[in-house]
């Protein structure tokens, strides 16, 4: 052999071990990273974007609506995005979707849950299986925003191409063209030719429109070759979700023999040969509407095991989100219209303070600002959705029951639609006064109706949490209106949290206490911050003739 192709021969021997070396390397370091990160907060590496992990929500909601939902008030009222992104460990998109999903969706029964929370198991229980299946989800599937899956599952037909059959008859035209060369060389071979540039102009004209998909099929041949590898884990046999992975792989794993390929220009002698061919014969025009029209045939088989991938993801992000907190359980369900509440806390809060209590009845809560009424109304909101969603609650026990979780808290004015403050907090209140009608119902209302005078908020705010006292919902409502503790007392009970203002400033224990706020101290915070004695000293004298009156 020639000393020079040796050479060249070695170069590539060393090139191909240094590229497989370093493949190997870059996965080793991979699962080092998943195994130290796991149980840590998901470090913000700004690789989430928000409006792509809804894409798969926003396509369920609009073909497959339903009203027991986290509506998008509520979800923006608890900060949602910042409780998704807290718990979010996936390794891919799908489960990325597919928590951002199942965040919103109150299934009203514990058979999904149990069904989730045995894969959770395993995986807690199995360490290395979890670690391995989280480098699979990585390295074969991986994240990719926007990346067109759901608009493949939901409405395939939009993608195909139109006019197939004229695609075939070009694609035929070249054979009746080499027929005529047996009757007539000159005018066959012309025919050839002008159906080459014929095809040769549609084929690179419709490319252009392929080739905007073509992320979305590299993405789906990445899922495809996930789930094989999947199916091929022994260990994973028999867990939830793994056998509709595997039925669902052997029904589409054909798709994958027809995914339309790309071949350049420039190539060898057989790339070229190829790429003529395929212009010729318009060959990855027709197979990519093959391919379409067999997504559209299998979609459902497609969505489902879309949905298992991402319960296996979810999974082993809500372990990871578990082992972060300082302290977790399962909650336990209950029938009645009632909570019972052990350290429960707010998962966004670092150093959080925790709150025990029994809430059996409607309840309002009264206080100063700042003093922990929303944050705690918020965290039974948060817990309440989580206990629903995935099993888990910031809490060292948390029991309540089956319900859809509603808030009336972060009110603006909605100048686009010509709104005051007001009208967009009436619009608030009614939409869950319609609900409660229809399905049990678990209320939190924040400063209910403050966008109007005194006298009006409390007569209309009463009225409101009477008729929400005799429908099947739990209302947990936060006011600074104390006289609400006093027309509502024979339906309402009354929790309050309070500050003590020394001379040395303000101080909150953010706890909760039985019974209506006695304290009176917005005045006295004037003096803190060093008003002007003049106001202080006519502050106190109205507020006595008002209380008197």
């Amino acid at each position: 052999m020639h000393p020079l192709l040796i050479l060249v021969l070695v170069i590539i021997g060393i090139s191909v071990a240094i590229s497989i070396g370093s493949n190997i390397s870059t996965k080793r370091r991979r699962l080092q990273s998943l195994g130290a990160n796991f149980g840590k907060p998901p470090e913000d590496d700004g690789s989430l974007h928000i409006e792509s992990a809804a894409r798969y929500d926003q396509h369920i909601q609009a073909h497959e609506p339903t009203e027991q939902w986290v509506d998008s008030i509520t979800w923006n009222d608890l900060d949602m995005d910042k409780v998704f992104a807290r718990i979010n460990a996936c390794q891919s998109s799908v489960g990325e979707e597919y928590l951002y999903h199942i965040l919103h969706q109150l299934p009203l029964n514990s058979e999904a849950l149990d069904k989730r929370e045995n894969l959770i198991h395993f995986f807690n229980a199995n360490p290395d299986i979890r670690l391995s299946v989280q480098g699979l989800l990585a390295n074969r599937l991986g994240k990719e925003n926007f990346n067109g899956l759901t608009a493949l599952m939901f409405a395939p037909s939009s993608k195909l191409l139109k006019h197939r059959h004229i695609y075939t008859a070009l694609a035929l035209l070249p054979f009746a063209m080499g027929l005529v060369i047996i009757l007539h060389l000159s005018i066959g071979i012309l025919g050839v030719l002008a159906s080459f540039v014929i095809n040769m102009f549609v084929h690179y004209k419709t490319k252009q429109h392929i080739a905007v998909e073509l992320p979305t099929i590299k993405y789906l041949t990445s899922m495809l070759r996930c789930c094989k590898a999947l199916t091929k884990n022994k260990k994973l046999e028999g867990l939830p979700f793994m056998d509709e992975i595997n039925k669902y792989y052997q029904n589409l794993k054909s798709i994958r023999r027809n995914i339309p390929g790309s071949t350049s220009m420039g190539g060898d002698m057989a790339e070229s040969f190829l790429e003529y061919f395929n212009i010729m014969f318009l060959s990855d025009i027709r197979n990519y509407n093959k391919f379409i029209r067999i997504i559209k045939k299998h979609h459902q088989e497609f969505h489902a095991m879309y949905r298992a991938v991402g319960e296996i993801d979810v999974s082993i992000s809500v372990l990871s989100f578990r082992h972060s907190l300082p302290v977790y359980s399962q909650p336990v369900f209950q029938s009645a219209a009632a909570m019972e509440l052990t350290d429960i806390y707010h998962p966004l809060i670092a150093d959080p303070v925790t709150n025990s209590a029994k809430i059996d009845n409607d309840s309002l809560l009264t206080g100063s600002n700042a003093s922990g009424k929303s944050t705690f109304i918020k965290a039974l909101a948060i817990n309440g959705i989580l206990a629903q969603t995935i099993n888990t609650c910031a809490a060292a026990s948390f029991k309540t029951r089956f319900s859809l979780v509603m808030t009336s808290m972060v009110v603006r004015d909605d100048l686009s639609a010509g709104d005051s403050y007001f009208i967009v907090e009436i619009k608030s209140l009614r939409r869950i006064l319609e609900q409660v009608r229809k399905f049990p119902c678990t209320c939190y209302i924040d400063e209910i109706l403050r966008g109007t005078n005194t006298i009006e908020r409390i007569a209309a705010s009463a009225s409101v949490l009477e008729y929400l006292h005799k429908e099947d919902a739990l209302c947990i409502a936060a006011s600074h209106d104390i006289e609400l503790t006093r027309i509502l007392a024979e339906q309402y009970d009354n929790y309050h949290f309070r500050e003590t203002v020394t001379d040395e400033g303000v101080h909150f224990n953010y706890k909760i206490n039985n019974g209506p706020s006695t304290t009176r101290n917005a005045i006295k915070l004037l003096q803190f911050m060093d008003f002007p004695m003049e106001i202080v000293a006519q502050a106190e004298g109205l507020a006595e003739e008002i209380y008197n009156a």
